[in-house]
Parts: structure tokens; sequence; C-alpha cells
């Protein structure tokens, strides 16, 4: 045999050994981290509050429980190999009031407010001081494997953040149609791109 076809034999063999092997240890692994924004909302304080609020008020604040799809590219994320998740929430508002609020996200409108449903909380506070504040959050086995079943459904998770604003004074707050407390909400999930 001449030297180009050993050549050729032995790249052969070597190719044929390498496809064979069920983990190649000449490819790459790696993940990527993806970030998914999902729909805001924003929570309006001239109603829970009035007009004019004394030192030493509290109202409780809320928006209504939100529907959020997990088709399209966050159903497509979902679908794949997830390694872990966390969710980002960015809660902003105009006033100098304190805050102590939750954002629910869950399978059902009913869970949003049943303590035994899977659910996947995400606990903030702000100070008088904060303007904005913004968390992350991960998210544990049980919340990822809701998220994962529901986009594998074509569903819908339901969303709503609620809690307790506080208005410590000194003095009256004057409250406008203007003030809100906003929140912004995103996923970020890392998924096995090669294994």
């Amino acid at each position: 045999m001449n030297n180009f076809r050993v050549r050729a034999v032995a790249v052969a063999l070597a190719t044929t050994v390498t496809l064979g092997c069920e983990d190649v240890p000449l490819l790459p692994t790696w993940d990527a981290d993806w970030y998914v924004p999902v729909a805001s909302q924003g929570i309006d304080l001239l109603g829970p509050f009035a007009a004019s609020v004394p030192a030493g008020t509290s109202a409780n604040v809320s928006f209504a429980a939100q529907q959020q799809s997990l088709d399209g590219a966050i159903g497509g994320i979902l679908e794949q190999e997830v390694r872990s998740a966390q969710v980002i929430l960015t809660v902003t508002k105009t006033l100098a009031v304190s805050a102590d609020d939750t954002l629910f996200i869950a399978g059902s409108a009913a869970d949003l407010t049943n303590a035994a449903a899977v659910r996947i909380l995400v606990p903030v506070a702000l100070t008088a001081a904060d303007v904005s504040v913004t968390d992350t959050v991960p998210v544990d086995p049980a919340g990822l494997a809701l998220l994962q079943t529901t986009a594998q459904n074509g569903g819908s998770i339901f969303v709503q953040l609620r809690g307790q604003a506080t208005w410590a004074g000194p003095g009256s707050l004057t409250v406008t149609a203007n003030d809100s407390i906003g929140v912004r909400l995103a996923l970020l999930a890392r998924i096995a791109v090669s294994r």
C-alpha cells in the first residue's frame, strides 16, 4: 500500500471511531442565556390612595391578573433543554411611598391566590427614597416545570403584582392621575446550545 492509501484508511478509521462515540470530546459544549421580555403593567396610585393622603396611611395596591401566552419566542425557548431560569422584575414609582409587594406567577388566575398551587413568587420591597428597584430571582424546578409544561401545551400563565404601599410622611401627600407604580417583567433562561 502506498502512503496516500495508508493515510486515507487511517482518516476513514478515525472518522468512523469518532462518529461512533456517544460523547465526542472534540465538539464544544456551551449554554446560552436568552433574555425574554414579558408584558409589562402599571398600577395607578390614584384609586388605592385618595388625592390627599395623610402621613401614616397605607393602601393595598395591585393590578388585575394578566394573562401571558407562552407561545412564539417565549414558548420556543421554553421547549428547549432549559438548564435554569430566572425572573427579572423591575418596579418603578413616581411618589415617595414605600412598598412591600410580591409578584405572583401561576398556571391559572385562581392559582395566583392559592398558596397550595405551584407558583413563582418574586418579593420586592421599595423604600420611600427608591425610584426603581430591580430584583432577579431564580425559578425553582417546580416553577420551571410549570413554565415548560404550559409552553409545550400552548397555554398561558397568569401574572399579578400585589402588596401594600405606605406614605410615612411628613405632612400630607398629593396624589395625581399621573402617579403610578410601574412593573416590568422578563425571563432569563439558560438553554443548552450544544450537548
